[in-house]
């Protein structure tokens, strides 16, 4: 794989990253700016797609199909729905559910289940992220996708105990269908930032501040591998 493409919703939650990623080669102006870098001979593609499912995921299709980008990773921050989940702790997700979705809003049973689909689970290749040992060590989850930011603890619970999810964020379904639908690759290296309750908007900007390189070092080991 040689050439890489990176969504982070916010420029906040990738500042730290850019300035990992090796040589830089400049930005593509387009659709969306895109900053290029060279590192461990893969091109790389980073783009800050704004927040929501509908912006990652036209952000992952213009990697994809005008970078030319083979495999997309995405790194960002998300609410913790689990106790063993701390504030600060990497995860790396191997499942999705998008609950926003349902055809048939009379029958919750069907909440999140897309047509054509007998479960909510959707599931990333994430077989290359083995590859690195730093990564293949993370805490493996499943993330809650929806157009909403977490922040109310009965909202918060019912996607515990009807999906069983362990992180939420707002981005991680777009890019399922995406990278599903062009075969490719998807990791998602995910660092908790809150526990998505009343408390969740002051934690967010607050570990924002206080940085969230704690992805780096495994996203760059996972590079010299692909």
């Amino acid at each position: 794989m040689e050439r890489v493409g990176i969504v982070t919703a916010l420029a906040d939650e990738s500042d730290v990253l850019r300035d990992n990623l090796g040589q830089y080669l400049g930005t593509i102006e387009g659709a969306f700016v895109v900053y290029k870098y060279l590192l461990e001979g893969k091109q790389i593609f980073l783009i800050n797609s704004g927040v929501g499912e509908i912006a990652a995921a036209m952000a992952a299709q213009y990697l994809i199909t005008d970078c030319h980008a083979d495999i997309i990773l995405n790194v960002g921050l998300v609410g913790s729905l689990s106790k063993s989940l701390k504030r600060g702790m990497l995860a790396l997700v191997k499942e999705v559910v998008h609950y926003d979705f349902t055809r048939s809003y009379s029958d919750p049973s069907c909440t999140g289940i897309h047509i054509g689909r007998d479960s909510a689970i959707l599931t990333p290749d994430i077989s290359v992220a083995e590859k690195s040992e730093r990564l293949s060590l993370l805490p493996k989850v499943r993330i809650a996708s929806g157009d909403k930011f977490v922040n109310d603890s009965a909202f918060k619970e019912m996607l515990v105990t009807k999906f069983n999810c362990d992180i939420c964020d707002m981005e991680s379904a777009g890019l399922f269908f995406v990278c599903e639908r062009f075969n490719l690759p998807l990791i998602m290296v995910k660092c908790v930032s809150d526990n998505a309750d009343e408390d969740a908007d002051e934690n967010f900007n607050q570990a924002i501040n206080a940085g969230v390189g704690q992805y780096v070092s495994g996203v760059k080991e996972l590079l010299k591998h692909l």
